[in-house]
């Protein structure tokens, strides 16, 4: 009885929050439709559009400038691709849309190639799309950035029932005006087949988590999705729903499955591989493919990262992907450096800093001492200048260490949700909940969440010229933790830190405290170094750190060097003994 009444009201509120978005967006569609069109492989010139049908036709796509949505005609090359949803025979269709000018919105309609064409829209509006600003361009846009989603466990309990949470996020990115959203891996759990990504009609346990008419069906209309792989999903289905290979081709990337040979004992395999770069104004984005298959681990043992599954495959996507001599590393590498300058971000599923303990930080991928030419190396010696990863259930920002790159974890937009275990020195904000306690957690001065859907987010970043501002956005509409990056060209260091002291703390912890830098842009972040070793970095809003290695007493020196987003570092401050 609990049960039922708690469904009953979650339903109720989901259905009061996606008023005028999704539930009102697809009645009158024709009973052919069964997956609302939704956009992918998106350019400045050009843009596909999916949709699914329960006939199989060579689908049309009449398209035109706002007021005159049907002046023009595209048709598939080919027939739909037959697919089986929970039994059912449905066909994909996708058609490119080209000839479309930068960074101008569009309408759009789809249609049956029927001798009698059928508006499989309906009575529905014709739904709009804006493609990408031209490479260099100065107009500000913002995107979206999500990972982990598409799943029917509500709040914990997957007895097939609407995912609230995921709903309302969906309905929320719908609405928030921006151009395209990236994907940071594992899309349709469990293993993102055709029956969990769905239709508009099935429901059920882990079916249509993804194009059920509460989720995709409406923000998938207008907004073009950017994806790569997870740990999750890794079949022929991905590419099939999600084809981005103009855009892959364009960039030289792949976009395509491929036969992987043994690594540390695991079995040879066909996965997707999926990693390309493409440009919108003054960014070009990277969409990388850092992940493995967590059934597939062979003799792996996780190495430095830790015994667990995904320290594992850590270490053997290390070895696939992220070798000086792998096709990915030097197809990157060659593209970082025909692309010098401007804004660069990248998107891969996983994370270089995470405090999850299950899925914790991919120390293969991290620029360590111990780690030479590594992927977080690579992006950081040639420009990156944000991260996005998924993988871990929860909202994480972490800063750079010394050659680090900032990066956020960004893996709650829909699946159920994961707890972080500690909180790292790098770790500026985090939250995070756990279903058996029903209690949040948090790192960095974060508020404790009260219920999981202040947990599920998306990250909306708006671009303006050098800046990008990263606004979370959590499935009640409410945003938390903005950021301002400025990455405009800087060569001016931060002042030195004041007032360093070092306290004491028990028998084996050592307290540095110091006043702020100044820069003349934003100081970005905060290195300790303990007898001129480096130790530890902390946010720019931290002006303290415990050392909890310190015998004290002791002779210890230690110093605080201010840095900022272009790396220019502070001199060392005076050095005081424990």
């Amino acid at each position: 009885m609990r049960r039922s009444l708690a469904a009953a009201v979650a339903a109720l509120s989901a259905a009061f929050a996606l008023t005028g978005t999704a539930f009102a967006d697809l009645p009158g569609a024709s009973p052919l439709l069964t997956r609302a069109p939704y956009l992918s492989d998106a350019t400045s010139t050009s843009m596909r559009v999916n949709w699914g049908t329960s006939t199989q036709t060579r689908g049309t796509v009449r398209w035109g400038p706002l007021g005159n949505c049907t002046a023009n005609t595209a048709t598939a090359l080919g027939l739909g691709t037959p697919i089986s949803v929970n039994g059912t025979t449905q066909y994909q269709n996708r058609v490119l849309v080209s000839g479309l000018s930068p960074g101008t919105q569009y309408c759009y309609r789809v249609f049956t190639g029927d001798a009698t064409p059928v508006d499989l829209l309906g009575t529905n509006p014709s739904p709009t799309f804006t493609t990408l600003e031209p490479a260099g361009g100065a107009t500000p846009f913002s995107f979206a950035v999500m990972g982990d989603w598409g799943d029917t466990t509500n709040s914990g309990v997957n007895d097939g029932s609407l995912n609230v949470n995921q709903a309302n996020l969906w309905s929320q990115l719908g609405n928030s005006g921006v151009r395209f959203a990236l994907s940071a891996g594992d899309v349709a759990y469990p293993a993102g087949s055709q029956t969990s990504y769905g239709d508009l009609n099935q429901t059920g346990v882990n079916i249509s988590a993804v194009f059920r008419r509460e989720y995709w069906a409406y923000p998938g209309q207008h907004l073009p999705m950017f994806i790569t792989n997870g740990n999750h999903g890794r079949n022929m289905t991905a590419l099939t729903n999600w084809p981005e290979t103009t855009t892959a081709t364009a960039s030289g990337g792949r976009y395509a499955m491929e036969n992987y040979p043994s690594f540390f004992g695991t079995t040879p395999a066909s996965y997707p591989s999926t990693y390309y770069a493409f440009d919108s104004g003054p960014v070009r984005f990277y969409v990388l493919d850092a992940s493995w298959s967590d059934s597939n681990l062979g003799s792996a043992t996780g190495g430095t990262c830790g015994s667990g599954s995904s320290c594992k495959m850590y270490q053997i996507d290390a070895a696939a992907h992220w070798s000086t001599t792998s096709a990915q590393y030097q197809w990157l590498q060659n593209d970082l450096t025909a692309h010098p300058g401007g804004l660069k971000v990248a998107v891969f599923h996983f994370p270089l800093r995470s405090d999850n303990s299950a899925q914790k930080g991919d120390t293969f991928l991290q620029n360590t001492p111990g780690n030479p030419n590594s992927l977080e190396q690579l992006l950081h010696d040639n420009g990156v200048n944000l991260v996005f990863n998924g993988h871990g259930h929860h909202y994480q920002r972490n800063v750079a260490p010394p050659g680090g790159v900032p990066s956020y974890v960004t893996g709650a937009g829909g699946a159920k949700l994961h707890s972080v275990s500690t909180c790292s020195a790098t770790d500026a904000y985090a939250i995070s909940w756990t279903y058996t306690s029903n209690r949040g957690k948090v790192c960095g001065g974060a508020p404790v969440p009260t219920a999981d859907s202040q947990v599920f987010h998306f990250l909306k970043v708006s671009v303006n010229g050098t800046t990008l501002t990263v606004t979370p956005t959590n499935s009640l509409g409410n945003t938390f933790d903005e950021q301002v990056y400025n990455f405009a060209s800087d060569s001016s260091a931060p002042t030195p830190v004041g007032g360093l002291t070092v306290g004491r703390s028990g028998s084996t912890t050592s307290v540095v405290s110091w006043t702020a830098a100044s820069d003349n842009i934003g100081v970005a972040a905060y290195d300790v170094y303990r007898n001129g070793t480096y130790l530890a970095t902390v946010a720019p809003n931290k002006l303290t750190f415990s050392d909890k290695t310190a015998a004290c007493p002791a002779t210890y020196s230690y110093e605080v060097r201010a840095r900022d987003l272009a790396d220019n570092t502070s001199a060392a401050t005076a050095s005081v003994t424990c």
